[in-house]
Formats: C-alpha cells, sequence, structure tokens
C-alpha cells in the first residue's frame, strides 16, 4: 500500500515539472520577442541616421576633400608653369585663380565656413582683452593739472564740496567769506577717457587734490567730525584720541557688563587743511572746547493747581521724563518747588548701556470651589495663596547718567507662586426658628450685624400694620437684649447716641455713600465714638430695646448716596 502511495506521489511531481517546464519556454520565447522588437526598431532608426548624416553632411565632406587634393595638385602644376615661363608668370596668374575660383568654389566656400567664425572668434577674445580692466571716466583739469578721474560728474561735485567746507573754515571770521571761497575753489575742466580701474578715486581724494592745488595755505592734519560735522583739525591724531579717551574714562567703572560711548558720531579724518588758528587747534582747546554745554537745564516752579502729568503737558514732555530727571519725586507736589523739566546737554554725551535686573512679583491666583458644609454667604481659606517671583535681566541705556531706556532680555521664574483655594458655602438659611449663624462669612457683601441674632423679625418694605420699613429686624432666639452687634463691613463711624425712634443709634460711612445703621441699641453699650475707624465683625454695641420698639432686637438699615434701600442682598439674603 506505501509503495503504491509513493509511485503516486513521484508520477505527480515528474508531471508537474514537465508542466512547469513546457511553461518557462513559453514564457521566455515570449520576453525574448518583447525585447528584441523595441531592440530592432532601435538600430533600424540609427542605421538610417548615420546614412542621413553621412548622404548630407560626410558626403559633403568626402567631396570637398576629394576637390582639396585635386586643388593642391592643380596648384602645384600651375607654379611649374610660372616657374618655367618666369616672363609671362604674373601675366597669367589671374587668370589660373579665376580658373581655380571656378572649379573649386565649393572648397574655397566649404573653408570660408570654418575659418571666418574661427577668425572672428579671435578678434572678440583681442577685443575683450583689450578693454579688460578699463571703463570710462571723466579726467579732472583743475589749474592746468590733471587731478584725478571719477567715475562720475557728482563724484567732483560731492568733492568740491568738502573741499569748500574745509576751506571756509580758514576764512569764517572774514567778512568776504563767499569771495574768499569762490577764489580758493574754482570749477574744474572734465573730459571723458578710458582709463584702467585702478587710477578712479573716490570723492574724498579728490577733495585732497583740490585743496592741495588751491590757493590756501595748507597743512597736513587730522580733521575731527563730529556727527559729520567739522569741529576742527589738530597736528596730532594721538592728541585728539586721548582727549576723548578721557572724557570716556570718568563713566567707566570697571563693569564688564557695561559699555561705554558717545551719543554722536565721532571721526577723525586724515588730510589736508587750511593752516590757521581757526581750523587747526592745539589739544586744550580742543579739550575746553568738549567740556562745554550745549544747552543749559531747564526748571520749572510749581504753581497752584499743579500736578506731574499737568506740568509734563505744559513743558510738551514726558511724566517718565519728569520722573526720570528727579528721582526723588512724588506725586506729593507743592507750590513753589522746582523741578528739573530738561537736564543740561553737554557737547559731547555719553551714552552708557548696562545690563541691570531686578525682582519682579507674580501674583497668586485664586479658585473658589462651592462646598454645602458651609452655608451661602460663608467662605473658608483651604491653601492661602504666595505670591511667585521672576528675575528680569534688561538692557539700560544711560544719557549722562540719566536712564533713556530698556530692552529686556530674558525673564526667569525663581519662585512659582502658590493658588489660593477657598471653599465657598452653598447650604441655604432661611434665619428662621433657632440654631447658630457665624457671622464673619465673607461670600456676602457684609457680614451678619447681630450675633446669633438669626430670626428675622420683620423684613424691608411695606408692613400690613404701620406702613413702610426702611430696614430689616433681626432677634436672637431665647432673647435679644444684651447679643453683640458687630459692624457689618469696615468704615468711619460717622455717629454714636440717641436718635429719636431710632433709640441709640449709630451709624458707619463705608465710602462710595454707603452707610450702615444700627439702632435700638441697649443704654451703655456703644463702644464707638465719631470719627473712629472700625474694621468689619469689631463690637460696636448690643441689642437693646431703647427708642420706639415692643421688644429688644436690632433694627439695621442700609443707604446709599442718602436713599434708603433694601439690606437683604448686601447680608446674602432673599
Amino acid at each position: 500500500m506505501a509503495i503504491f502511495m509513493f509511485n503516486n506521489i513521484y508520477n505527480f511531481l515528474y508531471l508537474l515539472g514537465l508542466q512547469t517546464l513546457r511553461l518557462l519556454k513559453k514564457f521566455g520565447k515570449r520576453l525574448k520577442e518583447v525585447l528584441l522588437r523595441p531592440l530592432k526598431a532601435i538600430t533600424t532608426l540609427a542605421f538610417t541616421a548615420i546614412i542621413v548624416i553621412d548622404k548630407f553632411t560626410l558626403n559633403t565632406f568626402h567631396e570637398v576633400t576629394a576637390d582639396v587634393k585635386s586643388l593642391i595638385a592643380s596648384t602645384k602644376k600651375v607654379f611649374s608653369t610660372v616657374n618655367a615661363d618666369k616672363k609671362h608668370r604674373l601675366h597669367k596668374l589671374p587668370k589660373y585663380f579665376s580658373q581655380m575660383w571656378r572649379l573649386y568654389k565649393r572648397v574655397f566656400v566649404y573653408a570660408g565656413n570654418i575659418v571666418l567664425p574661427i577668425v572672428s572668434f579671435i578678434i572678440m577674445l583681442n577685443v575683450i582683452f583689450a578693454w579688460q580692466g578699463k571703463t570710462f571716466a571723466l579726467e579732472l583739469n583743475y589749474n592746468g593739472k590733471v587731478i584725478g578721474y571719477v567715475k562720475s560728474e557728482s563724484v567732483y561735485k560731492q568733492a568740491k564740496k568738502q573741499a569748500e567746507e574745509r576751506l571756509q573754515i580758514s576764512t569764517a571770521e572774514s567778512e568776504n567769506d563767499e569771495e574768499d571761497t569762490q577764489e580758493l575753489i574754482g570749477n574744474a575742466e572734465y573730459s571723458l577717457k578710458t582709463v584702467k580701474l585702478s587710477k578712479i578715486s573716490d570723492a574724498d581724494a579728490i577733495c585732497e587734490s583740490l585743496i592741495e592745488n588751491s590757493n590756501c595755505e595748507i597743512t597736513n592734519a587730522c580733521g575731527v567730525y563730529i556727527d559729520n560735522n567739522f569741529l576742527c583739525a589738530v597736528k596730532n591724531e594721538t592728541d585728539a584720541l586721548a582727549i576723548f579717551d578721557n572724557i570716556l574714562s570718568v563713566y567707566e567703572d570697571g563693569d564688564e557688563n557695561s559699555a561705554v560711548s558717545f551719543v554722536e558720531d565721532i571721526n577723525y579724518v586724515q588730510g589736508l587743511y587750511p593752516d590757521n588758528e581757526n581750523t587747526v587747534w592745539d589739544a586744550e582747546r580742543l579739550s575746553d572746547k568738549l567740556n562745554t554745554k550745549k544747552s543749559e537745564a531747564r526748571y520749572y516752579t510749581v504753581e497752584a493747581g499743579d500736578s506731574v502729568s499737568k506740568i509734563a503737558d505744559k513743558c510738551s514732555v514726558s511724566s517718565a521724563k519728569i520722573f526720570a530727571l528727579n528721582p526723588e519725586l512724588n506725586e506729593n507736589i507743592h507750590v513753589g518747588q522746582k523741578i528739573l523739566i530738561e537736564g543740561e546737554v553737554n557737547f559731547v554725551q555719553v551714552q552708557i548701556t548696562k545690563t541691570e535686573t531686578h525682582t519682579e512679583t507674580i501674583k497668586h491666583t485664586t479658585v473658589k470651589v462651592n462646598t454645602d458644609s458651609l452655608y451661602v454667604g460663608d467662605s473658608k481659606t483651604v491653601v492661602k495663596g504666595v505670591d511667585g517671583e521672576q528675575l528680569v535681566t534688561e538692557l539700560v541705556t544711560y544719557i549722562d547718567g540719566v536712564k533713556v531706556s530698556s530692552k529686556e532680555v530674558s525673564r526667569v521664574t525663581t519662585k512659582e507662586p502658590v493658588e489660593e483655594k477657598i471653599q465657598v458655602g452653598t447650604k441655604k438659611n432661611t434665619f428662621s426658628g433657632y440654631g447658630n449663624y457665624n457671622y464673619s462669612y465673607s461670600g456676602a457683601k457684609f457680614c451678619w450685624p447681630g450675633v446669633g441674632a438669626t430670626i428675622i423679625s420683620s423684613r424691608y418694605g411695606k408692613r400690613a400694620l404701620n406702613g413702610w420699613h426702611n430696614g430689616i429686624d433681626l432677634c436672637r432666639p431665647g432673647g435679644s437684649k444684651g447679643a453683640p452687634v458687630v459692624a457689618a463691613e469696615s468704615g468711619k463711624v460717622i455717629y454714636a447716641g440717641y436718635e429719636g425712634m431710632g433709640g441709640n443709634t449709630i451709624r458707619i460711612d463705608h465710602g462710595n455713600g454707603l452707610v450702615t445703621m444700627y439702632c435700638h441699641l441697649k443704654t451703655g453699650s456703644i463702644s464707638v465714638k465719631p470719627g473712629q475707624y472700625v474694621t468689619r465683625g469689631q463690637q460696636i454695641a448690643q441689642i437693646g430695646d431703647t427708642g420706639y420698639v415692643t421688644g429688644a432686637h436690632l433694627h439695621f438699615e442700609v443707604r446709599v448716596n442718602g436713599n434708603r434701600v433694601n439690606p437683604a442682598p448686601y447680608l446674602g439674603i432673599s
């Protein structure tokens, strides 16, 4: 049985192998047809292209080559004939050349098509190399002498202006200033030339040439320019540098994080200058000039009704600048006080830029969470909030000691703020019946004025028996007389005494037109007096039965701008 099974498996595998081999042969034959078809097409196209090229290009080359060989042979023959007949060779040469042109025209044309582009290219290269490094420029001729070359007329005009500014200094105190200047600097003649780039001069170089060829006595010195305005010239540049460095050294404090420089742009220009005392200064004269003032300090005398902001508007300056110029100044100014409005301005101002750090407070946030463990209006601080801190780094600029600007560079939190969490009561209280009540809650506008007086015997509004009730009456279960009365909010006592139907009465002013009133107080229990400041929840008296009453209770009123209003919302009840 096993042998029969193995024979069947063997036969199956044999037939499968034969069938697979047959299919592979068919696939290979088909693949060969697919690949060879485009290859044959490409080969045919390439062969056709070669034939076309040979027909229209190489064929011409072959024909021309053959004509060249023939031309060479004919030329040799002509020269041999000419040498044999030297007498008539000059007469026969034109005829020979004419015959060669007719016979071998194609050779000459073919040669021209090759030679002429090559010759043109060579000529072009020669032109490029000949003009390389050259450009068109204006040649300046001044007083019969070529003083240089410039790119445009504007460069010359700039140079002339610079030269005139220098030379005007030498005639600044003369009566005929303009006439002298015109005589010293005339107009140059200029013409268009081609020169090398290295020969073109800038305005400064032409300025030197104009001065050198002028009719003015000149000397080589170092010009000092402040904000591009000429101040003077000194013989020795080192002396000028030392004077400016001495001014800066006064403000240097050795701090590596600060940079000291001049506000003005100081430049030193070595060159030719008029040799006179108005132009060339010694070091002492330059130092004296630099230590003068451009303008003096300006003060304002405070008048009645003035404030810092009003003074700033009057004097067209900012309040920030006034405070910067007057570090000890605050809003409490008085008549006759002198305030610095504009500081004195030095001839050259020194700018100090330094890195400064200061600490800023990060205010903590507050989160309120409702809880039914407290009555409505009650609250309890679970986590006390703590402010955080940040270290702020700024790049601050001072000019002559006055802070003029600051730019924040970085801000790093050094102490994280702690969030304050407060529980707010949601448990309702009807204020009727018995039970204790915590008067010191902070959820409502006011705290409860009668300690333990949780019964409201009469509300604000219309009453059936005796008309309108202007306040709210509070009673304590088990007897009200003697129960503490506390200030509903912090404020100033404006009345404490006996007042008609209200009996012993206290009125407290809480600011912004808000006043509370406490009536029918126990005789001898008032513990505050007019003008005294009290705090929220502070005991001020006891509940009594003075005035017009039927029994001991606290009559509590709230007035806004003199008008009586319902106290209930201020106490957190409806």
